[in-house]
């Protein structure tokens, strides 16, 4: 060998030493040097053409490894490294030659196969790529990358079983494979078995800890485990490696959402629909988490955004039912559960909702069937018989109702929602034995938006001695319920018990003309040392109240003489029969089940008007007040000073025991008129508030009211008939006696 010879062949040996150590350029270089001394060295051309491949210059490496094949065609390593080459460059077709000529020149070469087989992948053969794959297996049965490739092939075929095999027997041969984990994760979490997915992309993070798509998977992996704060956990370290993947965090939302952690959700639903606006699953998701939140209303604009992108979604119709029936627009939510419904018919909870929203419209016969539908479909639920029960009370059923409440709390022992109800039917049929416990449900339902108040005193429960000592009394409902119950507090002060009554700001002027020197103390105001508490609508508890023993004396409330000096001659000036009316309750109120229909409109009230010496005098202040305007009959309209001041009722005491009668529908005005033993009218639905029992025209609680009852739902026309009959005779004596 000559000099010239000798130091070629060590700059070649040097080259391969670079190119061996990954010193890819400087091999690089070494073999262009060598190229230019002999640029037909076809070894030299297929080394260089491998080594610009592995440096990405896959163009550049094609042209020396054909200029190579072309000096020397009968190489297959090198045709498998030009069709490796092409194949990357998505050159197929001429990949796919050339892995054919070198399995021409060697069929046993497993890389051929699996170029082959990637080719024919691109080409969508997926059948021949797929017995490619098996054939590279077969002639390289222990290269864990073949076993890789074969089993990404069998699970794109749907051969989930049979790739994870192939993906076990590669991680046999070569634990730390990262694809083999990674592919081997993705399937196992796709047939259910995420005990097994998890092992892998843990295994695989500790090979990659940097990869994104890693801890996403391991996340969504969390997710199906119900590991849902580990899954949190494995989005943010996905997102802190890639920022800006909305569909990371999107996974991160879903999984705050199923934490209950709606504020974080809506934030990352936020900051995906400011990338993309119109994804329609981050709007959905949006949209649930406002209802969770209770911004019902906001949550209607990208759950109607959803449903315009993809009309036949059914949690965004669902979604927006909900929205819809919390807003009481319940003929809206009806639609969008109908239209859940049309798009898959058995979905129990879905029935339950439409059949609250049928109720709400009265249209109870089919809340009913849709109610029992649910139930069929889900078996017997305790929430569903909740509903039942409060639809059957509503229909009257009464027996049917505490049977259908008695299955509730068969399956949700002390549920509220049932015992409040079940304590509703049972005091509407007299059963206060029976009703009184239940009632203290009120306190924990939360529906009904009462607060649990926490004393550092023990509770009055009826059994302690309470002489010589102070007990603290809070009201704690509607300011008809204080008017009504306040009447226990003399009785307690009779005992010698020292009363501090805890009472609505409002109220508490009215209040002081309660006898027996309770003492009394505005609510949000700190009361006097006290020994012990009890809520007000408790009292009759404590005190075992029955029909027989309701503290029925009246007056208990009294007038203050400044607002009766200034109201007496007025409305004592009025010819004929001065009759008070009042005709709307608290709307907040109306929306509970148990107080809707007993509010009626003031036009309905006209035959009132047309009776002969009867002069009508408006007691309604708020809402309902508006009616005046069109009423279209005779109403004395007391002007905006009535009880206009801070403290409530007052003015309307004084005109109430200045009037001859007052007419009201299930009120304060009537409680307040029944408290002053002044004559009192009430219009009561077909199925009242429990207070006013069933089928009788008095009441045990206010001896100066009498109550006309509806006998058909919604039918006021027949309640005002009666009224009018009976005011007819008391406008006609006055006439004649004055």
């Amino acid at each position: 060998m000559g000099a010239t010879d000798q130091a070629n062949h060590v700059s070649f040996q040097d080259a391969v030493r670079d190119h061996r150590a990954g010193r890819l350029r400087e091999a690089i270089s070494a073999y262009e040097n060598l190229l230019r001394r002999t640029p037909d060295d076809a070894d030299i051309l297929q080394l260089l053409g491998v080594a610009l491949a592995q440096l990405d210059r896959h163009a550049d490496g094609v042209r020396f490894l054909a200029r190579s094949v072309e000096l020397k065609p009968d190489r297959p390593s090198v045709l498998l490294n030009l069709a490796r080459a092409l194949h990357t460059l998505g050159r197929e077709a001429e990949a796919l030659e050339a892995c054919n000529r070198a399995l021409a020149l060697d069929a046993s070469l497993a890389g051929a196969y699996q170029t082959r087989a990637a080719a024919l992948a691109a080409l969508g053969r997926a059948d021949e790529a797929l017995a490619n794959h098996a054939q590279a297996v077969r002639f390289a049965p222990t290269d864990a990358g073949a076993l890789t490739d074969l089993g990404v092939a069998l699970s794109a075929g749907g051969r989930h079983q049979d790739a994870l095999a192939c993906f076990d027997r590669a991680l046999e041969l070569d634990p730390d494979l990262l694809a083999a984990l990674h592919n081997r994760g993705v399937l196992a979490a796709r047939a259910g078995q995420h005990e097994r997915a998890l092992q892998s992309f843990d295994r695989a993070i500790t090979l990659q800890p940097h990869s994104a798509e890693l801890h996403c998977h391991r996340g969504n992996t969390l997710k199906e485990l119900g590991r849902l704060s580990e899954a949190v956990d494995s989005y943010a370290l996905a997102l802190a490696l890639e920022p800006g993947s909305i569909d990371y965090r999107h996974n991160r939302a879903v999984a705050h959402s199923l934490l209950g952690r709606y504020a974080e959700a809506l934030h990352d639903y936020d900051e995906v629909l400011a990338q993309d606006p119109d994804r329609a699953a981050d709007l959905i998701g949006r949209g649930r988490a406002l209802v969770q939140l209770r911004r019902y209303t906001e949550a209607l604009v990208p759950l109607e955004r959803a449903i315009a992108l993809r009309p036949d979604d059914l949690t965004a119709h669902v979604q927006r039912g909900m929205a819809m029936m919390r807003l009481d627009r319940h003929a809206e939510a009806l639609a969008s559960f109908d239209r859940a419904l049309a798009i898959e018919p058995d979905l129990p909870e879905v029935l339950n909702n439409r059949g609250i929203c049928l109720h709400a419209l009265d249209r109870y016969e089919e809340a009913l069937v849709s109610f029992e539908r649910s139930l069929a479909l889900r078996g017997a639920t305790a929430d569903t018989y909740t509903n039942i029960g409060i639809l059957l009370r509503s229909l009257a059923r009464y027996g049917e109702a505490i049977e259908s409440f008695e299955r509730t709390l068969a399956r949700k022992p002390g549920d509220p929602t049932a015992r409040f109800n079940l304590a509703f039917v049972h005091l509407t049929l007299g059963n206060f034995s029976e009703g009184w416990p239940l009632y203290e449900a009120r306190i924990d339902d939360p529906s009904l938006g009462a607060t649990r108040r926490d004393f550092t005193v023990p509770r009055w429960t009826g059994r302690e001695a309470l002489a010589g000592k102070t007990l603290l009394v809070h009201a704690e409902q509607g300011l008809g319920d204080t008017l009504h119950f306040c009447r226990y507090l003399p009785l307690l002060a009779a005992r010698g018990i020292d009363v501090v009554f805890e009472v609505m700001p409002q109220l508490t002027a009215l209040m002081r003309t309660l006898p027996g020197g309770v003492r009394l103390c505005a609510r949000g105001a700190p009361p006097p040392p006290f020994d012990f508490h009890c809520p007000l609508l408790s009292l009759p508890l404590a005190l075992a109240t029955d029909l027989g023993s309701i503290p029925s004396q009246a007056p208990y409330l009294g007038v203050d003489p400044e607002r009766a000096a200034r109201w007496n001659p007025f409305i004592r000036a009025l010819p004929g029969l001065r009759v008070g009316i009042a005709w709307q309750g608290n709307p907040r109120v109306e929306q509970f089940v148990w107080a809707r229909g007993r509010s009626m409109p003031l036009t309905a009230l006209a035959p009132l008007a047309k009776i002969p010496g009867v002069s009508l005098v408006s007691l309604q202040k708020g809402p309902g007040s508006e009616q005046l305007q069109g009423a279209g009959f005779p109403v004395i309209d007391l002007g905006a000073e009535f009880d206009g001041g801070p403290d409530a009722f007052l003015d309307a005491a004084a005109v109430v025991s200045a009037l001859d009668l007052v007419i009201s529908t299930d009120t304060s005005v009537a409680h307040l008129g029944g408290a002053l033993a002044r004559p009192v009218w009430t219009a009561l639905p077909v199925v009242p508030e429990w207070r006013w029992l069933l089928g009788r025209s008095d009441s045990p609680w206010y001896p100066t009211m009498r109550l006309f009852r509806q006998t058909r739902r919604g039918d006021w026309e027949s309640v005002v008939a009666a009224l009018a009959a009976a005011l007819e005779p008391l406008a006609a004596e006055r006439a004649r006696y004055g």
